[in-house]
């Protein structure tokens, strides 16, 4: 029998079950490596209903809880301890790729089953989390379901519940209709965790540029989102003079443009328009009326406040200039402050990264994405483990990291758990 120290992740497994499980569950036509797996979808349902099955197959006890999260249990020997958990997630984006999220839930997979392989009692319970809604692209809400969980959020379940989708259908009712609306309660309180580790996907150029292997994450960046109303007057574009017109949409093109210009002139982070929505859409109507959303991320909580109103001060001096009757109103609707991660997962990480590759392959990051560790971390000790995407794509049909980074980055999870249980059943947590 393989001793903790020496096991090994079956790095064919892994590969071949992240591509079988992609191309039967949302897999795109074109291009073929392309996904579109939205949350609580058909696709969901049966990618969910495999992984139950798959960890009911290695003695794992499953909870799904309020808002669809599941949670796979592996036994340990002290099960009066809350589980050591492995957690991301497997819905995408309309136009996503195969490894953001299912990554990290596929190599948590590939740990239960080497465990289970080779007959490894751990002292902790282990986990794997897949956990609800994290792309927010169903149902508005990036990271919806694990800030439920940590009871941090500010939308709390019953709003995230009501939620509508594009079609007009209420979060509840599509958890039911697939059958995941649990009855576990989606609260940390009730439903712990002794820690959460998380693989994924860089999503950026940093470590290919570098030529690194392995990013040990220390921490997540602040963002906020804030949704813009822009309002003119309507009239008919073939006899409202071009100098009395009072244009929602021109308006609203320069003040998105706006967003753009002064995030590249104060330097203090990222801002993006990615939403816009006319009232009418009519090419005979002048638009009265125009949505669109921000969404800022800064390193701090301080400059994503800082660059939010050097942006809405610009937006000031646009509206004065055009002295047009058009006028701006904001809602903050979204946030995520900044995360730090803690130093006894960032330790586990870091050692298993470096009994892995060595020191020149591994260096600390901070995600510029958002992530479940995000709230985790609000709530338990928690880290991530990146590993390299290739030429920095992701929420891309062409997303891609290598099948020997996947490995590599199952094998440090999986050491990380170990070595994070190991110091629990020694009393040094």
């Amino acid at each position: 029998m393989a001793t903790s120290s020496s096991l090994r992740i079956n790095a064919d497994r892994l590969n071949k079950t992240l591509q079988s499980t992609c191309t039967q569950w949302g897999a795109l036509s074109e291009p073929s490596t392309g996904m579109c797996r939205l949350t609580l979808s058909q696709e969901d349902k049966e990618v969910r209903d495999w992984l139950v099955q798959e960890c009911k197959s290695l003695g794992c006890g499953i909870k799904v809880d309020q808002i669809g999260n599941i949670f796979a249990v592996r036994p340990g020997v002290a099960n009066d301890r809350k589980p050591i958990a492995m957690g991301s997630h497997l819905d995408t984006q309309p136009a996503g790729g195969r490894y953001d999220g299912i990554l990290g839930v596929q190599a948590a997979l590939e740990v239960l089953r080497t465990l289970h392989d080779n007959n490894i009692q751990t002292h902790c319970p282990i986990a794997l989390i897949d956990w609800t809604n994290e792309e927010g692209a169903r149902f508005p809400g990036a990271m919806m379901a694990s800030g439920v969980w940590s009871t941090k959020s500010s939308t709390p379940l019953e709003a995230c519940w009501d939620t509508l989708d594009k079609e007009g259908m209420r979060m509840k009712q599509a958890l039911e209709e697939i059958g995941y609306l649990g009855d576990t309660k989606c609260d940390h309180r009730e439903n712990g965790l002794e820690c959460h580790f998380e693989l994924h996907i860089e999503q950026g150029p940093i470590l290919e540029r570098e030529g690194k292997s392995v990013g040990v994450v220390t921490s997540v960046q602040g963002m906020k989102w804030f949704a813009i109303r822009v309002t003119g007057v309507e009239g008919h574009s073939g006899t409202t003079p071009m100098p009395g017109r009072s244009d929602a949409l021109v308006m609203a093109s320069r003040l998105i443009a706006a967003v753009r210009d002064t995030a590249l002139k104060t330097g203090l982070g990222v801002a993006t328009v990615g939403v816009i929505r006319s009232d009418t859409y009519s090419q005979a109507t002048i638009p009265a009326g125009i949505d669109f959303i921000i969404d800022i991320r800064c390193s701090t909580d301080e400059m994503v406040d800082q660059l939010a109103t050097a942006i809405f001060k610009a937006f000031d001096a646009i509206i004065a200039e055009e002295k047009n009757g058009t006028s701006y109103s904001t809602q903050r609707t979204w946030g995520l402050p900044e995360s730090i991660f803690h130093p006894r997962c960032i330790d586990a990480v870091r050692a298993s990264a470096l009994k892995a590759v060595g020191k020149d392959q591994i260096m600390d990051m901070k995600s510029r994405a958002g992530h479940d560790s995000a709230w985790t971390s609000r709530v338990c000790p928690t880290s991530m483990i990146f590993v390299p995407s290739k030429d920095g794509i992701s929420h891309n049909p062409h997303e891609y990291t290598s099948p020997e980074h996947c490995a590599l980055g199952a094998q440090i999870l999986l050491d990380s758990v170990l070595y994070y249980d190991e110091r629990v059943k020694n009393g040094e947590y």
